[in-house]
């Protein structure tokens, strides 16, 4: 599957802090300055997507991993902010019923969300908050239901998906591939699923179980995007980064055969200590 898009490392990130500003991060002098290359790399994902297919872009996207811990929240949330910052309406919404974790990204308290929209307890309206620039809204998971599995894969769910989709871009944040079905049942009923794999942690061969259990549901797989990619020095800026099929590798430590590489060449004029 095509590389769609590569996000660098930032070790600032914690739990509860790691979204970006709602100018995009295109601010190189203000107080997120630092997060500037993962704003690039965010638009570039951004960009990768809207031309995916000119005539007919991708309105329903799900966003899984192969396993939990690969950052698929942090990206979900990124790339909903990313997309509403260019003027486009978007609902982010969070559908891991199992291990919700959008309300933390964005600071909500624990409440209503797309669980109890589906199960006839509130609308979509009730349960979605407007964030940044007014362009986004966001739908926490709500109640846990005792079948996550069968209320994500419902009728009920394609349906309300399908009404979203008219007026918005829909982002939905999925749980892990692997472990649940979930997500392959979302992205049954999605345009397709953004796998995000982590540098040097998601091997081939996960990747490939991941990528099977999407198409067994009939599924689409619209691309991989690579996560926590290694910056060379502590405040270089993002540039291009590869894909490579044998074993990530930096200058101080060689990782398993069969995982994820990636590279970070310097642009020309930059230093090493840049």
């Amino acid at each position: 599957k095509p590389v769609v898009g590569t996000i660098p490392e930032e070790k600032s990130f914690t739990a509860d802090n790691r979204l970006l500003p709602f100018d995009g991060g295109t601010s190189r002098s203000s107080e997120s300055a630092h997060l500037f290359g993962i704003g690039e790399a965010m638009r570039e994902l951004r960009t990768n997507l809207q031309y995916m297919d000119v005539d007919n872009p991708p309105r329903i996207i799900v966003v899984t991993s192969p396993l939990p811990g690969d950052g698929k929240s942090t990206i979900s949330s990124n790339l909903a902010v990313t997309l509403a910052s260019s003027g486009q309406p978007v609902v982010l919404i969070d559908g891991d019923l199992r291990r919700p974790m959008v309300d933390t990204v964005f600071g909500l308290p624990k409440g209503a969300g797309i669980s109890d929209v589906l199960a006839g307890r509130a609308t979509i309206a009730e349960v979605a908050q407007r964030f940044g620039n007014g362009q986004l809204l966001v739908v926490t998971a709500g109640k846990v239901p005792p079948n996550p599995s069968e209320v994500l894969g419902s009728a009920r769910m394609r349906e309300l998906l399908k009404s979203i989709a008219r007026e918005a871009i829909v982002i939905i944040d999925a749980p892990p591939l692997i472990p649940v079905t979930d997500a392959a049942v979302l992205a049954h009923s999605a345009d397709g699923a953004i796998i995000v794999g982590t540098v040097g942690k998601t091997t081939f061969e996960v990747l490939g179980k991941a990528i099977g259990n999407l198409e067994r549901a009939g599924a689409r797989a619209l691309g991989l995007v690579l996560n926590k990619v290694p910056r060379r020095g502590s405040g270089a800026a993002y540039y291009g980064y590869q894909y490579h099929g044998d074993y990530y590798r930096s200058d101080e430590q060689e990782l398993p055969s069969g995982t994820v590489r990636g590279d970070s060449p310097r642009r020309r004029g930059e230093s090493e200590a840049a």
